[in-house]
C-alpha cells in the first residue's frame, strides 16, 4: 500500500516535468489589450516609455486639436446665427468663410490624431504577440548571413553573328543564408 506522502510527492514530480512554462502568444495578445502589458509580460521593458509617449503625443494632439475645433465650431455657429450682434472674439477677428476652414482644419486634425492613437494601439498588440512568438527565437554562431557582388562577363568567344550570347552579361547581389 502506497503511503499518502508519497503518493503527494509522485503528484509534485508529475506537475514538475510536466507543466513546463511556455511562452504564450495568445496570452500577450490579451495583456496588450492594456497597453504595455504585453511587453511587460514579454519581459521588453524597454519598449515601455515607447508604447506611453506614443499615446501621449497622440492623446496630447487630439485633444487639443478638439478644443481649438470647439472654439472655432463656437464662433461659426455664433457668427453664422447671430451675424454682427455675436460677442465672440474670434468671430470678430474672422469673416464666415475663415472660421468655417479654421473649423474644417481642426476637425480634420481631431479625427486624423484619433486615427493615429489607434493605430499605435493596434502596433503595440502587434508588437507584443510578434515578440511573443519570437520569445524562443535563438540567434547563435550558426547563423550568419553574407551578401557579395556578382559580376559576370561573356564567354571570351563570340557567338555567330546573330546569334545569341551563350551566357548573358549580369551583374548583381548574391545573398548566402547559413544556419
Amino acid at each position: 500500500m502506497v503511503s499518502a506522502n508519497s503518493a503527494y510527492a509522485d503528484n509534485e514530480k508529475k506537475k514538475d516535468t510536466t507543466t513546463a512554462k511556455v511562452h504564450s502568444p495568445k496570452k500577450a495578445t490579451l495583456l496588450s489589450l492594456a497597453p504595455g502589458a504585453g511587453q511587460i509580460y514579454n519581459k521588453k521593458y524597454w519598449k515601455l516609455p515607447i508604447v506611453y509617449a506614443g499615446f501621449g503625443v497622440t492623446g496630447y494632439f487630439a485633444f487639443w486639436n478638439r478644443d481649438e475645433y470647439i472654439k472655432y465650431n463656437k464662433a461659426y455657429i455664433c457668427l453664422d446665427q447671430e451675424g454682427d450682434e455675436c460677442t465672440n472674439p474670434l468671430a470678430e477677428k474672422y469673416d464666415l468663410n475663415d472660421l468655417e476652414t479654421l473649423k474644417d482644419y481642426y476637425r480634420r486634425n481631431m479625427e486624423l490624431s484619433f486615427i493615429l492613437m489607434g493605430a499605435w494601439y493596434v502596433l503595440q498588440m502587434l508588437d507584443a504577440t510578434v515578440d511573443a512568438h519570437l520569445y524562443y527565437w535563438n540567434v547563435d554562431e550558426n547563423l550568419s548571413v553574407r551578401v557579395a557582388p556578382v559580376i559576370q562577363q561573356p564567354g571570351m568567344r563570340l557567338p555567330p553573328p546573330g546569334a545569341p550570347s551563350p551566357v548573358p552579361n549580369h551583374n548583381g547581389l548574391q545573398i548566402t543564408v547559413s544556419f
